[in-house]
């Protein structure tokens, strides 16, 4: 019986880079999109689920972005700035347990409206 040499035996279901490496990559979580409709007032996602500790952000519209508690606004004048057609991973915190980090993000435009598009990744 013949076995395939180590290198080449697949024990990762992730996807590969050039090198045949594993590429760490999070899945969606079910249920975990939202979408925020974005105006020059600031408007706050619902609670992000306890467990989550990374978002994927995508806007259709420049937009400023912060993340916090339940009571967190967004402000153009220091807000973390998105792009339009930009999608990025954030984390919602560092800290060792997922649920004492972030569970909220707010966002704003300058002018005009937009959508705000967050999938919790897990």
């Amino acid at each position: 019986m013949t076995y395939p040499a180590p290198e080449r035996i697949n024990m990762s279901k992730q996807p590969r880079d050039d090198a045949n490496a594993p590429i760490p990559v999070l899945g969606l979580r079910p249920g975990g999109g939202q979408a925020v409709t974005l105006s020059s007032s600031s408007a706050r996602t619902s609670a992000i689920a306890n467990s989550i500790r990374v978002v994927t952000l995508f806007s259709n519209v420049d937009c400023f972005i912060e993340t916090g508690d339940s009571s967190v606004q967004a402000h153009t004048s220091n807000g973390h700035f998105l792009p339009a057609s930009t999608m990025v991973d954030i984390s919602l915190g560092s800290e060792q347990i997922a649920s004492d980090n972030d569970r909220h993000i707010a966002a704003i435009v300058s002018s005009g409206a937009g959508i705000l598009r967050v999938s919790e990744r897990e």
